[in-house]
């Protein structure tokens, strides 16, 4: 196997390090999927063994990279995976906005590795100044492949446009110091409506004018929630409570330019969040909902 890459461009390379300091937020491991055509980081549930991931981001190669190489396992298996702790490769990666160039390759040192060579502009004399991150890695062997497969999902029931992200974000930490979930309402009309309650009192914040991209309605509603948006038409609104923090950190994607993220919500069962960048990177982010 082989794998070899060159970053030259100041924005590809800002938007790279922006990704993965957010994926790093989200999990302390996750797996690295090297192919042909993109770069894919994998983040799958810690605590339930052999589960869908619950992240999914990929990165067309070709917008990225000046220089791409790679060999995978076989001519029939031509990928590679790699597990490797998100966090070490973010903070290797601190200085790239500001570097001149990033070479990124899989090595064999005392175990594998992703070594990362930064050239970077010295702050006390016009040379340059060339750093060396050795980052391991565990090679996933081809058994385990299928564990890493992109989620097979249900049809959503709505997806909605999110409002700013910085704007909802701020909105979610709030909630989250009073409770521990969020109930996310979805109508027809393009409103996004955001839940918590406590013992004490019950918190709502809506965003109205969004845009609806789908809506698979009529949705069915029991007796009891029916009652309690009357003024509401029920079978136009879809509804799922999710874990706060979950979706809290998703919106630390805020610090990556894009120009589209979406809300797609199946009915009290899941929550998909999608963010998509103008280089056509898709972060998506599956939340399961909560059922009591």
């Amino acid at each position: 196997m082989k794998f070899r890459c060159v970053m030259i461009d100041a924005g590809p390379m800002r938007e790279f390090s922006n990704i993965v300091a957010t994926i790093s937020k989200l999990s302390k491991e996750c797996v690295l999927r090297v192919t042909a055509e993109q770069l894919y980081f994998i983040v799958c549930d810690e605590n339930n063994g052999p589960t869908p991931p619950v992240l999914w981001c990929e990165i067309p190669q070709a917008l990225f990279f000046s220089e791409y190489q790679m060999v995978g396992l076989d001519d029939e298996h031509k990928d590679i995976y790699l597990e490797v702790i998100s966090v070490n490769l973010a903070k290797s990666l601190v200085t790239l906005k500001s570097a001149k160039s990033l070479k990124m390759k899989l090595t064999k040192k005392q175990c594998p590795c992703i070594t990362l060579e930064i050239e970077s502009p010295s702050a006390t004399s016009q040379q340059m100044r060339h750093v060396t991150h050795d980052i391991p890695v565990i090679v996933i062997p081809r058994m385990r492949w299928s564990e890493f497969n992109e989620p097979k999902i249900p049809y959503p029931d709505i997806s909605i446009e999110l409002p700013p992200l910085k704007q909802l974000r701020t909105t979610i930490d709030r909630m989250r110091a009073m409770a521990s979930e969020v109930v996310i309402r979805a109508s027809a009309e393009g409103r996004l409506t955001l839940q918590i309650r406590t013992d004490m009192a019950k918190v709502s914040t809506r965003f109205k004018g969004l845009t609806v991209e789908a809506f698979g309605g009529p949705i069915e509603h029991s007796d009891s929630e029916t009652e309690t948006q009357i003024n509401e038409d029920m079978s136009r609104i879809c509804t799922c409570r999710v874990d706060a923090k979950k979706f809290s950190l998703f919106l630390s994607a805020d610090q990556i330019a894009h120009n589209r993220t979406v809300c797609s919500v199946v009915h009290k069962k899941l929550v998909i969040l999608c963010l998509q960048t103008q280089e056509n990177v898709k972060i998506q982010c599956f939340i399961s909902g909560i059922v009591y």
